[in-house]
């Protein structure tokens, strides 16, 4: 298997097991639900980190974390639908909003602090 199909693999795995975890805290206890988004944010810069900390020249460095978030956000239609809007504002925010702003600016979130960590990580620890 090539680096970039494992890298791909490995995003949609995050994305879903994220997804699972978040459908089974929104079925338990709803409140949690932000808490458990931010706690997956934080394990995707790590992930992001771990995974291209030895590679210079990566294009999956933006890519991987868009792609789980989007499984996450794509999967959770269904519970968001159920419990928060109506049909047409939920499919605008899931399919149009969340794709095209959100999630672009939260991988950028990831691939900029991940960044920052992979270039003063060493820093950081000698200190």
């Amino acid at each position: 298997m090539t680096a970039s199909g494992f890298n791909f693999g490995s995003a949609l795995a995050e994305g879903i097991t994220a997804c699972l975890i978040l459908g089974l805290i929104s079925k338990n206890k709803p409140g949690l639900r932000l808490s458990a988004y931010l706690l997956f944010l934080l394990s995707e810069i790590a992930l992001v980190v771990f995974r291209y900390a030895g590679q210079e020249n990566s294009a999956f460095f933006f890519f991987h974390p868009y792609i789980a978030f989007l499984v996450v956000d794509i999967s959770d239609y269904s519970t968001y639908v159920r419990g928060v809007r109506p049909f047409k504002e939920a499919v605008f925010e899931r399919f149009v909003l969340w794709p095209l702003f959100v999630i672009p600016i939260m991988s950028a979130f990831v691939m900029t602090v991940g960044w920052m960590i992979k270039l003063y990580g060493k820093r950081l620890f000698m200190t």
